[in-house]
Protein backbone atom coordinates (compact mmCIF):
# COMPACT_ATOMS: atom_id res chain seq x y z
CA UNK A 1 0.00 0.00 0.00
CA UNK A 2 1.46 3.27 -0.73
CA UNK A 3 1.03 5.80 1.81
CA UNK A 4 0.65 8.61 -0.35
CA UNK A 5 -2.42 7.17 -1.46
CA UNK A 6 -3.96 7.60 2.21
CA UNK A 7 -6.60 10.25 1.74
CA UNK A 8 -8.82 11.20 4.23
CA UNK A 9 -12.48 8.71 3.64
CA UNK A 10 -15.79 9.81 3.73
CA UNK A 11 -17.73 6.87 5.25
CA UNK A 12 -21.60 6.04 4.77
CA UNK A 13 -23.78 3.35 6.92
CA UNK A 14 -25.04 0.50 5.47
CA UNK A 15 -28.45 1.72 5.58
CA UNK A 16 -27.37 4.08 3.37
CA UNK A 17 -26.89 7.54 5.48
CA UNK A 18 -23.65 9.54 5.38
CA UNK A 19 -22.01 10.57 8.20
CA UNK A 20 -21.58 14.72 9.10
CA UNK A 21 -21.54 16.96 12.04
CA UNK A 22 -24.61 19.34 12.71
CA UNK A 23 -22.79 22.85 13.04
CA UNK A 24 -25.60 23.70 15.52
CA UNK A 25 -24.44 21.30 17.92
CA UNK A 26 -21.38 20.14 17.60
CA UNK A 27 -22.95 16.59 17.47
CA UNK A 28 -21.66 13.46 15.34
CA UNK A 29 -24.87 12.04 13.03
CA UNK A 30 -25.96 10.73 10.30
CA UNK A 31 -28.32 11.21 7.49
CA UNK A 32 -29.57 11.50 4.14
CA UNK A 33 -26.87 12.20 1.51
CA UNK A 34 -29.18 14.58 -0.57
CA UNK A 35 -29.42 16.71 2.54
CA UNK A 36 -26.67 16.08 4.64
CA UNK A 37 -23.24 18.17 4.54
CA UNK A 38 -19.83 16.52 3.24
CA UNK A 39 -17.99 17.45 6.18
CA UNK A 40 -16.86 14.62 8.09
CA UNK A 41 -13.76 12.64 7.21
CA UNK A 42 -11.94 9.12 8.83
CA UNK A 43 -8.56 10.56 9.11
CA UNK A 44 -5.23 7.55 9.19
CA UNK A 45 -3.34 8.02 11.77
CA UNK A 46 0.58 8.42 10.06
CA UNK A 47 2.37 7.62 13.04
CA UNK A 48 1.10 4.09 13.97
CA UNK A 49 2.00 0.88 11.79
CA UNK A 50 -0.37 1.02 8.61
CA UNK A 51 -1.68 -3.13 9.38
CA UNK A 52 -3.14 -1.93 12.53
CA UNK A 53 -5.40 1.25 10.24
CA UNK A 54 -5.87 3.34 13.45
CA UNK A 55 -7.40 6.74 12.51
CA UNK A 56 -9.83 9.52 13.67
CA UNK A 57 -13.29 11.12 13.00
CA UNK A 58 -12.47 14.67 12.37
CA UNK A 59 -15.35 17.35 11.05
CA UNK A 60 -13.88 19.11 8.20
CA UNK A 61 -15.01 22.77 7.51
CA UNK A 62 -13.62 25.91 6.53
CA UNK A 63 -10.48 24.55 5.02
CA UNK A 64 -10.04 23.08 8.47
CA UNK A 65 -10.48 19.88 10.49
CA UNK A 66 -11.43 19.16 14.01
CA UNK A 67 -10.83 15.88 15.49
CA UNK A 68 -13.99 13.90 16.73
CA UNK A 69 -14.53 12.55 20.61
CA UNK A 70 -17.14 9.38 20.69
CA UNK A 71 -18.90 8.85 24.13
CA UNK A 72 -21.38 5.66 25.03
CA UNK A 73 -23.94 8.52 24.96
CA UNK A 74 -23.21 10.75 22.02
CA UNK A 75 -20.16 11.51 19.73
CA UNK A 76 -19.07 15.58 20.08
CA UNK A 77 -16.10 17.85 18.23
CA UNK A 78 -13.58 18.50 20.62
CA UNK A 79 -14.67 22.16 21.01
CA UNK A 80 -18.09 20.96 22.03
CA UNK A 81 -17.05 18.08 24.22
CA UNK A 82 -14.82 20.90 25.91
CA UNK A 83 -17.99 22.89 26.00
CA UNK A 84 -19.83 21.00 28.13
CA UNK A 85 -16.42 19.53 30.23
CA UNK A 86 -16.66 16.19 28.91
CA UNK A 87 -13.18 14.24 28.81
CA UNK A 88 -11.26 15.49 26.37
CA UNK A 89 -8.94 13.90 23.69
CA UNK A 90 -9.68 12.71 20.29
CA UNK A 91 -10.89 8.94 19.87
CA UNK A 92 -8.40 6.78 18.00
CA UNK A 93 -10.42 4.05 16.09
CA UNK A 94 -9.17 1.09 14.75
CA UNK A 95 -10.76 0.27 11.43
CA UNK A 96 -11.53 -2.95 10.47
CA UNK A 97 -12.43 -4.39 7.19
CA UNK A 98 -15.22 -7.18 6.59
CA UNK A 99 -15.85 -8.34 3.62
CA UNK A 100 -17.01 -7.22 0.28
CA UNK A 101 -15.99 -3.76 1.36
CA UNK A 102 -17.57 -3.62 4.22
CA UNK A 103 -15.94 -2.28 7.45
CA UNK A 104 -16.57 -1.18 11.16
CA UNK A 105 -14.83 0.80 13.39
CA UNK A 106 -13.48 0.11 17.16
CA UNK A 107 -12.25 1.29 19.89
CA UNK A 108 -11.51 0.31 23.97
CA UNK A 109 -13.63 -2.59 22.89
CA UNK A 110 -16.33 -0.87 21.80
CA UNK A 111 -18.00 -0.08 18.16
CA UNK A 112 -19.52 2.70 16.48
CA UNK A 113 -23.28 2.01 16.16
CA UNK A 114 -25.31 4.20 13.69
CA UNK A 115 -28.66 4.40 15.47
CA UNK A 116 -31.91 5.07 14.01
CA UNK A 117 -32.54 7.96 14.87
CA UNK A 118 -29.39 9.86 13.35
CA UNK A 119 -27.30 9.67 16.32
CA UNK A 120 -23.96 7.82 16.48
CA UNK A 121 -22.12 6.50 19.65
CA UNK A 122 -19.55 4.30 20.29
CA UNK A 123 -21.81 1.55 22.25
CA UNK A 124 -21.50 -1.66 20.98
CA UNK A 125 -19.87 -4.62 22.09
CA UNK A 126 -20.93 -7.27 19.18
CA UNK A 127 -20.87 -6.00 15.23
CA UNK A 128 -24.23 -6.12 13.52
CA UNK A 129 -25.50 -4.17 10.78
CA UNK A 130 -25.64 -0.59 12.74
CA UNK A 131 -22.26 -0.80 13.08
CA UNK A 132 -21.46 -1.45 9.23
CA UNK A 133 -19.67 0.98 6.92
CA UNK A 134 -18.25 1.58 3.52
CA UNK A 135 -15.89 3.88 2.88
CA UNK A 136 -14.82 6.40 -0.37
CA UNK A 137 -11.20 5.33 -0.34
CA UNK A 138 -9.68 1.91 -1.50
CA UNK A 139 -7.56 1.69 1.29
CA UNK A 140 -9.90 1.31 3.79
CA UNK A 141 -10.42 -1.80 3.00
CA UNK A 142 -7.44 -3.09 1.16
CA UNK A 143 -6.60 -6.83 2.78
CA UNK A 144 -3.19 -8.00 3.79
CA UNK A 145 -3.15 -11.38 3.86
CA UNK A 146 -2.32 -11.31 7.58
CA UNK A 147 -5.70 -9.78 8.20
CA UNK A 148 -8.32 -11.06 5.62
CA UNK A 149 -11.07 -12.81 7.65
CA UNK A 150 -9.21 -12.42 10.59
CA UNK A 151 -12.88 -10.85 12.09
CA UNK A 152 -14.16 -14.18 11.19
CA UNK A 153 -11.98 -15.60 14.31
CA UNK A 154 -13.12 -13.45 17.19
CA UNK A 155 -15.86 -14.81 18.78
CA UNK A 156 -18.56 -13.42 20.64
CA UNK A 157 -17.55 -9.55 18.81
CA UNK A 158 -19.05 -10.28 15.30
CA UNK A 159 -22.86 -11.38 14.33
CA UNK A 160 -21.62 -13.01 11.80
CA UNK A 161 -24.74 -13.74 10.17
CA UNK A 162 -26.35 -10.62 10.15
CA UNK A 163 -23.43 -9.18 8.37
CA UNK A 164 -22.73 -11.76 5.50
CA UNK A 165 -26.74 -11.51 5.14
CA UNK A 166 -26.21 -7.82 4.26
CA UNK A 167 -25.91 -6.64 0.51
CA UNK A 168 -24.77 -3.39 0.24
CA UNK A 169 -27.24 -1.55 -1.71
CA UNK A 170 -25.69 -0.51 -5.64
CA UNK A 171 -27.08 2.91 -4.83
CA UNK A 172 -25.18 3.09 -1.87
CA UNK A 173 -21.86 2.16 -3.48
CA UNK A 174 -22.01 4.70 -6.31
CA UNK A 175 -22.71 7.18 -3.75
CA UNK A 176 -19.29 6.34 -2.27
CA UNK A 177 -17.85 7.48 -5.48
CA UNK A 178 -15.15 4.75 -4.66
CA UNK A 179 -12.43 4.38 -7.79
CA UNK A 180 -10.75 0.84 -7.46
CA UNK A 181 -7.90 0.05 -9.97
CA UNK A 182 -9.83 -3.01 -10.75
CA UNK A 183 -13.35 -3.32 -12.35
CA UNK A 184 -16.35 -2.43 -10.68
CA UNK A 185 -18.90 -5.11 -10.95
CA UNK A 186 -22.39 -5.22 -10.45
CA UNK A 187 -23.81 -8.94 -10.57
CA UNK A 188 -27.20 -9.65 -11.49
CA UNK A 189 -28.75 -12.82 -10.60
CA UNK A 190 -30.38 -15.11 -7.78
CA UNK A 191 -29.54 -13.85 -4.21
CA UNK A 192 -30.39 -17.37 -2.91
CA UNK A 193 -29.45 -21.07 -3.22
CA UNK A 194 -26.31 -22.44 -4.93
CA UNK A 195 -26.37 -19.12 -7.34
CA UNK A 196 -26.63 -17.08 -4.04
CA UNK A 197 -23.39 -19.16 -2.81
CA UNK A 198 -21.52 -18.49 -5.98
CA UNK A 199 -21.93 -14.85 -6.30
CA UNK A 200 -21.41 -14.38 -2.69
CA UNK A 201 -18.09 -16.24 -2.64
CA UNK A 202 -17.34 -14.01 -6.37
CA UNK A 203 -17.77 -11.26 -4.44
CA UNK A 204 -15.87 -11.37 -1.27
CA UNK A 205 -13.28 -12.94 -3.39
CA UNK A 206 -12.81 -10.18 -5.87
CA UNK A 207 -13.23 -7.02 -3.16
CA UNK A 208 -10.22 -9.11 -1.64
CA UNK A 209 -8.48 -8.32 -4.87
CA UNK A 210 -9.30 -4.93 -5.30
CA UNK A 211 -12.42 -5.08 -7.26
CA UNK A 212 -15.22 -3.27 -6.35
CA UNK A 213 -18.60 -6.36 -6.73
CA UNK A 214 -21.70 -6.14 -5.63
CA UNK A 215 -25.08 -7.73 -6.17
CA UNK A 216 -28.52 -6.83 -7.31
CA UNK A 217 -31.39 -9.73 -6.53
CA UNK A 218 -32.92 -10.36 -10.19
CA UNK A 219 -36.41 -11.30 -8.13
CA UNK A 220 -37.35 -7.57 -7.38
CA UNK A 221 -38.25 -4.39 -9.44
CA UNK A 222 -34.98 -2.47 -9.44
CA UNK A 223 -36.28 0.06 -12.38
CA UNK A 224 -37.30 3.16 -9.57
CA UNK A 225 -33.20 3.67 -8.87
CA UNK A 226 -31.05 1.44 -11.85
CA UNK A 227 -30.59 4.79 -13.83
CA UNK A 228 -28.43 6.62 -10.66
CA UNK A 229 -25.87 2.91 -10.93
CA UNK A 230 -25.77 2.44 -14.55
CA UNK A 231 -22.83 4.17 -14.67
CA UNK A 232 -20.89 3.89 -12.03
CA UNK A 233 -20.23 0.19 -12.77
CA UNK A 234 -17.69 -0.99 -15.62
CA UNK A 235 -19.35 -4.67 -16.26
CA UNK A 236 -22.57 -6.49 -15.42
CA UNK A 237 -22.53 -10.03 -14.69
CA UNK A 238 -25.42 -11.86 -15.02
CA UNK A 239 -26.66 -15.95 -15.90
CA UNK A 240 -27.82 -16.22 -19.19
CA UNK A 241 -31.70 -15.95 -17.83
CA UNK A 242 -30.99 -12.25 -16.65
CA UNK A 243 -29.90 -11.54 -19.82
CA UNK A 244 -33.24 -9.88 -21.61
CA UNK A 245 -34.66 -8.49 -18.64
CA UNK A 246 -30.67 -6.37 -18.26
CA UNK A 247 -31.02 -4.98 -21.85
CA UNK A 248 -34.54 -4.68 -22.87
CA UNK A 249 -35.71 -3.15 -19.45
CA UNK A 250 -32.21 -1.42 -17.73
CA UNK A 251 -30.84 -0.63 -21.18
CA UNK A 252 -27.77 -2.20 -20.00
CA UNK A 253 -25.69 -2.16 -24.12
CA UNK A 254 -24.66 -5.91 -24.37
CA UNK A 255 -20.86 -5.12 -24.33
CA UNK A 256 -21.02 -3.85 -20.94
CA UNK A 257 -22.40 -8.21 -19.87
CA UNK A 258 -20.79 -10.65 -18.96
CA UNK A 259 -23.00 -13.64 -19.47
CA UNK A 260 -22.27 -16.72 -17.69
CA UNK A 261 -23.40 -19.89 -18.27
CA UNK A 262 -24.66 -22.38 -15.36
CA UNK A 263 -26.52 -24.85 -16.99
CA UNK A 264 -27.33 -25.79 -20.72
CA UNK A 265 -30.82 -25.12 -19.83
CA UNK A 266 -29.91 -21.62 -19.38
CA UNK A 267 -28.15 -21.36 -23.26
CA UNK A 268 -31.17 -23.20 -24.72
CA UNK A 269 -33.55 -20.37 -23.32
CA UNK A 270 -31.19 -17.42 -24.27
CA UNK A 271 -31.10 -18.89 -27.67
CA UNK A 272 -34.90 -19.02 -28.09
CA UNK A 273 -34.67 -15.53 -26.91
CA UNK A 274 -32.32 -13.53 -28.75
CA UNK A 275 -30.94 -16.19 -31.46
CA UNK A 276 -27.24 -17.66 -30.82
CA UNK A 277 -25.57 -14.71 -32.52
CA UNK A 278 -26.50 -12.68 -29.49
CA UNK A 279 -23.60 -14.74 -27.75
CA UNK A 280 -20.97 -12.41 -30.28
CA UNK A 281 -22.37 -9.37 -29.02
CA UNK A 282 -21.33 -10.02 -25.24
CA UNK A 283 -18.13 -7.95 -23.19
CA UNK A 284 -17.32 -11.44 -22.30
CA UNK A 285 -18.98 -15.22 -22.40
CA UNK A 286 -18.33 -17.88 -19.62
CA UNK A 287 -19.38 -21.04 -18.07
CA UNK A 288 -19.33 -22.65 -14.50
CA UNK A 289 -17.53 -25.69 -16.17
CA UNK A 290 -16.41 -27.87 -19.05
CA UNK A 291 -19.56 -30.14 -19.59
CA UNK A 292 -21.53 -26.71 -20.10
CA UNK A 293 -18.58 -25.38 -22.54
CA UNK A 294 -19.31 -28.68 -24.42
CA UNK A 295 -22.98 -27.88 -24.33
CA UNK A 296 -22.63 -24.62 -25.78
CA UNK A 297 -20.49 -25.56 -28.50
CA UNK A 298 -22.88 -28.82 -29.27
CA UNK A 299 -25.81 -26.51 -29.56
CA UNK A 300 -23.91 -24.39 -32.20
CA UNK A 301 -23.61 -20.98 -29.99
CA UNK A 302 -20.17 -19.64 -32.45
CA UNK A 303 -18.22 -18.10 -30.08
CA UNK A 304 -16.26 -20.38 -27.63
CA UNK A 305 -17.06 -19.46 -23.98
CA UNK A 306 -14.07 -19.30 -21.14
CA UNK A 307 -14.30 -21.80 -18.21
CA UNK A 308 -14.87 -20.26 -15.00
CA UNK A 309 -14.27 -22.75 -12.72
CA UNK A 310 -16.60 -22.74 -9.34
CA UNK A 311 -15.07 -23.45 -6.06
CA UNK A 312 -16.10 -22.82 -2.80
CA UNK A 313 -14.64 -21.54 1.20
CA UNK A 314 -12.55 -24.49 1.98
CA UNK A 315 -12.49 -23.07 6.05
CA UNK A 316 -15.94 -22.26 5.86
CA UNK A 317 -16.95 -25.66 5.66
CA UNK A 318 -14.28 -27.56 7.24
CA UNK A 319 -15.29 -29.73 10.38
CA UNK A 320 -14.56 -31.90 12.70
CA UNK A 321 -14.80 -35.85 10.97
CA UNK A 322 -17.69 -37.61 11.93
CA UNK A 323 -17.50 -40.93 13.83
CA UNK A 324 -19.82 -43.20 12.28
CA UNK A 325 -22.06 -43.09 9.08
CA UNK A 326 -25.92 -42.77 11.23
CA UNK A 327 -27.26 -39.94 8.71
CA UNK A 328 -27.39 -38.98 4.76
CA UNK A 329 -27.59 -35.71 3.42
CA UNK A 330 -29.13 -34.49 0.41
CA UNK A 331 -28.35 -30.57 -0.18
CA UNK A 332 -30.38 -29.69 -3.44
CA UNK A 333 -34.22 -29.94 -4.63
CA UNK A 334 -35.69 -33.63 -4.75
CA UNK A 335 -37.46 -33.30 -8.04
CA UNK A 336 -37.05 -30.93 -10.65
CA UNK A 337 -38.24 -31.71 -13.91
CA UNK A 338 -37.25 -29.51 -17.46
CA UNK A 339 -38.39 -30.42 -21.02
CA UNK A 340 -40.21 -33.47 -18.99
CA UNK A 341 -37.71 -35.07 -17.52
CA UNK A 342 -37.15 -35.41 -14.14
CA UNK A 343 -33.25 -34.70 -13.19
CA UNK A 344 -32.73 -34.57 -9.46
CA UNK A 345 -34.06 -37.74 -9.13
CA UNK A 346 -33.46 -37.17 -5.02
CA UNK A 347 -35.93 -40.41 -4.31
CA UNK A 348 -33.48 -42.49 -5.72
CA UNK A 349 -31.30 -40.73 -3.19
CA UNK A 350 -33.54 -41.41 -0.09
CA UNK A 351 -34.06 -45.03 -1.51
CA UNK A 352 -30.37 -45.89 -1.45
CA UNK A 353 -30.08 -44.66 2.40
CA UNK A 354 -33.12 -46.26 3.95
CA UNK A 355 -31.96 -49.93 2.74
CA UNK A 356 -28.68 -49.08 3.81
CA UNK A 357 -30.41 -48.32 7.93
CA UNK A 358 -29.72 -44.81 7.31
CA UNK A 359 -31.79 -41.62 8.36
CA UNK A 360 -31.81 -39.31 5.54
CA UNK A 361 -32.10 -35.11 5.62
CA UNK A 362 -32.62 -33.27 3.26
CA UNK A 363 -31.14 -29.48 3.81
CA UNK A 364 -34.25 -27.84 1.36
CA UNK A 365 -36.42 -27.05 -2.02
CA UNK A 366 -36.42 -24.86 -4.47
CA UNK A 367 -39.82 -23.94 -3.12
CA UNK A 368 -38.34 -24.32 1.09
CA UNK A 369 -35.16 -22.97 1.06
CA UNK A 370 -32.53 -22.56 3.98
CA UNK A 371 -29.70 -19.66 3.45
CA UNK A 372 -26.89 -20.36 1.84
CA UNK A 373 -24.94 -19.30 4.86
CA UNK A 374 -26.56 -22.41 7.06
CA UNK A 375 -24.99 -24.88 5.08
CA UNK A 376 -22.09 -25.28 6.39
CA UNK A 377 -24.41 -26.49 9.70
CA UNK A 378 -26.43 -28.78 7.52
CA UNK A 379 -23.33 -30.56 6.69
CA UNK A 380 -22.10 -30.65 10.35
CA UNK A 381 -25.81 -32.31 10.85
CA UNK A 382 -24.90 -35.34 8.31
CA UNK A 383 -22.34 -37.89 7.93
CA UNK A 384 -22.56 -38.19 4.25
CA UNK A 385 -23.63 -36.31 1.26
CA UNK A 386 -25.59 -37.91 -1.97
CA UNK A 387 -25.83 -36.70 -5.37
CA UNK A 388 -28.46 -38.54 -8.29
CA UNK A 389 -28.36 -36.31 -10.39
CA UNK A 390 -28.74 -36.64 -14.63
CA UNK A 391 -27.61 -33.28 -15.09
CA UNK A 392 -25.73 -31.35 -13.54
CA UNK A 393 -22.90 -28.27 -14.47
CA UNK A 394 -21.02 -27.64 -10.95
CA UNK A 395 -22.36 -28.92 -8.29
CA UNK A 396 -21.30 -27.09 -4.99
CA UNK A 397 -23.24 -30.10 -2.39
CA UNK A 398 -20.35 -32.32 -3.28
CA UNK A 399 -17.30 -30.04 -2.80
CA UNK A 400 -18.88 -28.80 0.51
CA UNK A 401 -19.78 -31.75 1.60
CA UNK A 402 -16.35 -32.73 0.60
CA UNK A 403 -14.45 -30.23 2.31
CA UNK A 404 -16.97 -30.67 5.71
CA UNK A 405 -15.05 -34.12 5.87
CA UNK A 406 -18.29 -35.78 4.98
CA UNK A 407 -18.43 -39.19 2.80
CA UNK A 408 -19.54 -38.06 -0.68
CA UNK A 409 -21.08 -40.12 -2.86
CA UNK A 410 -22.77 -38.74 -6.66
CA UNK A 411 -23.20 -39.60 -10.32
CA UNK A 412 -20.64 -38.53 -12.51
CA UNK A 413 -22.50 -35.63 -13.91
CA UNK A 414 -20.62 -31.95 -14.64
CA UNK A 415 -17.61 -31.47 -12.11
CA UNK A 416 -18.06 -34.29 -10.15
CA UNK A 417 -15.75 -37.13 -12.29
CA UNK A 418 -12.80 -34.54 -11.83
CA UNK A 419 -13.70 -33.91 -8.32
CA UNK A 420 -13.97 -37.67 -7.39
CA UNK A 421 -10.79 -38.84 -9.87
CA UNK A 422 -8.73 -36.07 -7.57
CA UNK A 423 -10.05 -38.11 -4.46
CA UNK A 424 -12.97 -35.50 -3.43
CA UNK A 425 -15.56 -38.28 -3.34
CA UNK A 426 -16.85 -41.98 -4.86
CA UNK A 427 -18.29 -42.40 -8.35
CA UNK A 428 -21.83 -43.83 -8.54
CA UNK A 429 -23.22 -45.27 -11.59
CA UNK A 430 -25.60 -42.66 -13.64
CA UNK A 431 -28.76 -45.56 -14.03
CA UNK A 432 -31.53 -45.37 -12.07
CA UNK A 433 -31.22 -48.79 -10.43
CA UNK A 434 -27.44 -49.92 -10.82
CA UNK A 435 -27.38 -45.92 -8.84
CA UNK A 436 -29.83 -47.38 -5.72
CA UNK A 437 -28.06 -50.64 -5.99
CA UNK A 438 -24.58 -49.37 -5.51
CA UNK A 439 -25.13 -46.13 -3.47
CA UNK A 440 -26.95 -48.25 -1.05
CA UNK A 441 -24.01 -51.19 -0.93
CA UNK A 442 -21.85 -48.72 -0.61
CA UNK A 443 -23.25 -46.85 2.66
CA UNK A 444 -23.88 -50.15 4.23
CA UNK A 445 -20.24 -51.14 3.93
CA UNK A 446 -19.29 -47.90 5.72
CA UNK A 447 -21.71 -48.03 8.18
CA UNK A 448 -20.85 -51.64 9.32
CA UNK A 449 -16.86 -50.55 9.00
CA UNK A 450 -16.60 -47.45 11.06
CA UNK A 451 -12.91 -47.41 10.80
CA UNK A 452 -12.82 -47.54 7.20
CA UNK A 453 -15.46 -44.80 6.98
CA UNK A 454 -13.09 -42.74 9.06
CA UNK A 455 -10.25 -42.87 6.95
CA UNK A 456 -12.51 -42.14 4.22
CA UNK A 457 -14.05 -38.88 4.79
CA UNK A 458 -10.29 -38.05 6.50
CA UNK A 459 -8.86 -38.74 2.73
CA UNK A 460 -11.89 -37.09 1.01
CA UNK A 461 -11.53 -33.64 3.35
CA UNK A 462 -7.24 -33.79 2.28
CA UNK A 463 -8.32 -33.66 -1.22
CA UNK A 464 -10.88 -31.14 -0.82
CA UNK A 465 -8.57 -28.35 0.30
CA UNK A 466 -7.85 -28.33 -3.81
CA UNK A 467 -11.34 -26.99 -4.29
CA UNK A 468 -10.61 -24.12 -2.26
CA UNK A 469 -11.63 -20.50 -4.84
CA UNK A 470 -7.66 -19.78 -4.44
CA UNK A 471 -7.75 -22.13 -7.31
CA UNK A 472 -10.62 -21.35 -8.86
CA UNK A 473 -10.81 -17.07 -8.93
CA UNK A 474 -8.19 -16.69 -11.29
CA UNK A 475 -10.81 -17.53 -14.42
CA UNK A 476 -13.47 -15.08 -13.08
CA UNK A 477 -10.62 -12.27 -13.05
CA UNK A 478 -9.39 -13.35 -16.14
CA UNK A 479 -12.57 -13.28 -17.98
CA UNK A 480 -13.51 -9.80 -15.96
CA UNK A 481 -10.19 -8.46 -16.91
CA UNK A 482 -10.53 -9.58 -21.10
CA UNK A 483 -14.22 -8.28 -21.02
CA UNK A 484 -13.17 -5.05 -19.56
CA UNK A 485 -10.03 -4.74 -21.84
CA UNK A 486 -12.36 -5.47 -25.01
Amino acid sequence: MNDDLLKPAQLFTAFGTVLFVDTASGQLRHGPTESSPANVLFEPDENMPRHFRPGRLVHAASGSSEPIDCYLDICLSASQSQHENRPSGSTTLELIPLERGLLTLKSGGLFLSAIPDGQMMLRAPVCSTWELFIASENWCTEVSSGLKGAWRTAENEYDKSRIQNHIVHPVLRAKSNRRPNCAKLLIYGYTKWSHGRVYYDVACQLNDRGFVVDIIDWQQDNGSYFDSVRDYYDLYLTALDGVSTLVDRYRIPFDKIIAISHHEFDIRMLIEQKGPGVFDSFAGYGVVGESVYSASIMLGIPRSPQVASLGIDYETFFSALPERLATVGYATSMSVRTFGVEWKRGDLAEAAAREAGLAFKVAGSTANQISFHDMPNFYRSVDAVVSSSVNESGPLSVMEGAAAGRLVIGTPVGHFPIKAYQGGGILAPIEAEKFRAFTSATLRYYKENPAAYVDKCRTIQQAARSFDWQYAIGDWIELIEGARSA
